[in-house]
């Protein structure tokens, strides 16, 4: 009986240790132990505890996005499910949202709200006489991510101060997108301008775990030069003057 009631002191003991530990466990730490399961996300600086922390630094494929805040609910932890408020801030990158994974693996996001450069969508694009101008904006109103794929998103862009430099100079008005989930679990949306400048916009986009198509047609509206001289560089000329575009390529040369 004595060992009995030893034994069941040690793991007491062992138990209020390992939550202590676990409690107040500096995040550099726990990045130490973790770095080789996070792939191509790479931290810097790390400071804080895996509660409320901080980096100096993150980079996905290698690329600088800036600083990352971390906060990461207790609760959920007892039914084995994870939910952090994060946000990275970097020169022109402005990224920030729940995320929450269940304890089946299955990730959701949502309110993630983001701010980037324009330039960052080029590669993709792969419009090599041009460089974009602007700030991409926008809004993830949800993003859930079933066995690796997409099974629920919905959200919202806009390209504010849109634009073009290098072998044409041009500015147009802001170009909106909207998009959602398809049962097949692929994302569509449409994109259009708002009407207020002289490039009018009307396309369409998917994107599937394998990559991304898009098609537009662009054309000037009252005979604006700059913007017929952009539009040389952009798609296939049309006999009415306007512009077809379309793309077929991977998201990873965004990164």
């Amino acid at each position: 009986m004595k060992i009995f009631k030893w034994l069941l002191v040690v793991i007491v003991l062992v138990v209020i240790v390992a939550v202590v530990v676990a409690w107040t466990m500096p995040a550099d730490v726990a990045y130490r132990y973790m770095a080789s399961r996070l792939g191509p996300v790479s931290l810097v600086g790390v400071r804080g505890t895996v509660w409320d922390g901080h980096a100096d630094g993150v980079s996905v494929f290698g690329r600088d996005l800036g600083e990352l805040d971390w906060k990461v609910e207790k609760a959920p932890l007892l039914l084995r499910s994870v939910h952090a408020d994060l946000r990275i801030r970097g020169a022109d990158i402005d990224t920030s949202g729940m995320l929450k994974r269940d304890a089946d693996g299955n990730i959701n996001a949502s309110d993630v709200r983001f701010r980037v450069p324009a330039s960052l969508f080029s590669p993709a694009l792969d419009l090599p006489s041009l460089r974009l101008l602007g700030t991409v904006s926008g809004t993830f109103k949800n993003l859930s991510l079933v066995d690796g794929l997409v099974a629920n998103a919905s959200g919202d862009a806009r390209w504010s101060d849109a634009g073009v430099s290098g072998s044409a100079e041009a500015r147009f008005s802001d170009i909106l997108a909207e998009f959602s989930s398809k049962p097949d679990r692929s994302i569509a949306g449409t994109v259009a301008d708002d009407g207020k400048g002289n490039l009018a916009v009307d396309g369409f986009f998917s994107i599937t775990a394998t990559g991304f198509n898009a098609e537009a047609f662009l054309a000037a509206r009252n005979n604006d030069q700059r913007v017929q001289e952009a539009l040389r560089y952009i798609g296939e000329p049309q006999a009415d003057g306007s512009s077809h575009l379309i793309i077929n390529g991977q998201l990873f040369p965004v990164f």
